[in-house]
């Protein structure tokens, strides 16, 4: 099952995690883009493998969406965050990494 968040709680996620927004290292003009990115396309924002329930064919639950939503996007700003400490801690390749971890859960 995909499961599409609003890049706005992702941002406010990140930013409330007491992350900088400006960032200095090698890999910061990747990051920023990522992050416009998720900006101007609310709607396109994380995804969740699918549970053995959607491969039955059953329904999803209100409840089951929210959890999937909420694991989507707590994801994403982790690669994010996890992206951001590695370029100021001067790793580009490891900050690349990272960023293509996200881009992958955006976009499987």
């Amino acid at each position: 099952m995909k499961v599409r968040i609003g890049a706005g709680l992702v941002v406010a996620l990140i930013s409330g995690l007491g992350i900088a927004p400006a960032i200095a290292g090698p890999c910061a003009d990747d990051v920023a883009r990522l992050e416009r990115s998720l900006q101007r396309h609310p709607g396109e924002v994380g995804t969740a493998p699918q549970s053995v329930d959607a491969q039955l064919e059953h329904q999803p639950t209100p409840v089951s969406v929210e959890s999937a939503e909420h694991k989507a996007r707590n994801e994403v700003a982790s690669v994010l965050a996890q992206a951001k400490a590695l370029d100021a801690e001067g790793k580009p390749n490891e900050c690349l990494a990272a960023l293509a971890k996200a881009k992958l859960l955006l976009n499987p």
